[in-house]
């Protein structure tokens, strides 16, 4: 029995450790799902195998790799949050453990001479053995390290079938120029096809890396710029107070005429919207959240949108600045975009922040026009702009924030009502002792 499949399923486990799965009772279906597929391997590929190397062999035999690869990638697709993109990357890093895995089973069993030391030794279980092993190292080197996201990833479709390319050339290269070749060939072989496997795992991984240390300088340069965002914001907030006490002693001056009328119902609402302004100041105890909110409400004011906030800013603590500042300004983005394209009396957005025990609550409301009403996929919606490239990312760097935290989040659209919530559990160390 082959256990190929198997392998890679385990393989591609190795760089699963941010990977959220739709149900944990998924987990040994895809085991089974990649244990079946295994079985097929003696009625299909055994006969061809035990016969002389030939081009029907190979073909056969790399068909059923590459089948047994695309299974792999439709399981983790099917059974994780992950995308497309996402599982390709994963699958090919897996498939590239389980091959290198091979490779040094291979060569510990030429340089050892195993089969002539222990002529009765179970290699079944000793291939198993260093393939765990393989893992292990991997996993606590690279795996735990790496995190692989369709959103970082610069060169995308190009250089997936570039990968998926370079590993089907290394497992014919093996088939064709290593396996059933003398003692010392194999051994050149090997050596060669685990140097360029190790390779190809390291550019997979490094891909990821780049785009991820580019995203960390990003973050790095947004938390920086909110300091000069706060000061200009401070700085717009106090010219647009004093234009506004300005008008108001102006209007205070006028409601009484010197001929003695009572003032006028359109002077005292327009002594009202001027005042309306200090609701747009935000004191919540998170600084960067204050910044962001009072922007946000200066934006709601001139623009006729009622926006309520109750939110507990210690709450937050935990969070790097610059994610809170992308996620809450994302949360927002989206929600003001959709309430200023509905009619005036629905332009309302209502956003919470609170502590509950050991989780942060997050949730957001706001209207939407029946004409805008969100379609959604995979529990997610999605942008209906004809620039699908560069729209909706707001909305995919939400989602990319909460799993950061390890969260949870769900997006509802009923009766021209959007509303999102995010649960988060909160690090022991941010939690207040009672």
């Amino acid at each position: 029995m082959s256990l190929v499949t198997i392998e890679l399923f385990f393989g591609m486990l190795v760089f699963c450790t941010c990977v959220t799965w739709r149900k944990l009772w998924y987990l040994p279906l895809a085991a089974a799902c990649a244990f079946a597929y295994d079985l097929l391997y003696f009625p299909l590929i055994a006969s061809l195998d035990s016969g002389p190397l030939s081009l029907l062999m190979i073909a056969v035999k790399s068909l059923y790799y590459l089948a047994c690869f695309a299974l792999i990638v439709v399981v983790l697709h099917c059974c994780a949050y992950a995308t497309w993109l996402e599982s390709l990357v994963i699958v090919a890093a897996g498939y590239a453990v389980q091959h290198l895995s091979y490779n040094i089973f291979a060569l510990m069993m030429n340089a050892l001479h195993l089969e002539q030391v222990f002529p009765d030794l179970n290699y079944t279980v000793v291939h198993v053995m260093v393939f765990a092993l393989v893992c292990l190292v991997i996993y606590v080197v690279l795996g735990r390290r790496i995190t692989v996201d369709e959103h970082k990833i610069r060169t995308r479709w190009g250089w997936i079938v570039a990968c998926v390319a370079a590993i089907m050339l290394m497992v014919v290269f093996s088939m064709v120029f290593v396996q059933r070749k003398p003692l010392e060939v194999q051994t050149v072989g090997l050596l060669y096809d685990s140097l360029c496997t190790a390779l190809m795992l390291l550019l997979v991984l490094l891909g990821s890396s780049n785009d991820q240390l580019r995203s960390d300088l990003i973050a790095i340069q947004q938390a920086d710029r909110l300091k000069e965002q706060h000061y200009e914001m401070s700085k717009e907030t106090i010219e647009q107070i004093n234009i506004r006490c300005h008008d108001i002693r102006k209007l205070v001056g006028s409601l009484y005429a010197d001929d003695g009328r009572m003032p006028t119902p359109e002077m005292i609402r327009k002594v009202e919207d001027n005042i309306r302004i200090y609701d747009s100041i935000f004191h919540t105890g998170n600084d960067s959240l204050d910044v962001l909110l009072t922007g946000k409400g200066l934006y709601c004011s001139r623009h006729g949108i009622m926006f309520t906030c109750m939110a507990d800013g210690a709450a937050l603590s935990f969070m790097d600045r610059s994610d809170l500042y992308s996620l809450f300004g994302n949360i927002l983005d989206n929600a003001l975009e959709s309430a200023v394209q509905v009619q005036t009396g629905k332009r309302v957005v209502d956003l919470s922040v609170q502590r509950d025990g050991g989780l942060l609550v997050i949730h957001e409301e706001n209207y939407y026009a029946a004409n805008h009403e969100p379609i959604f996929k995979n529990g997610m919606p999605v942008t209906t702009k004809t620039d699908k490239a560069n729209h909706g990312l707001g909305t995919r760097s939400i989602a990319w924030q909460v799993r950061k935290y390890h969260g949870e989040l769900t997006m509802n659209a009923a009766n021209e009502v959007f509303s999102l919530g995010i649960v988060i559990p909160i690090p022991d160390a941010s939690v207040p002792s009672h």
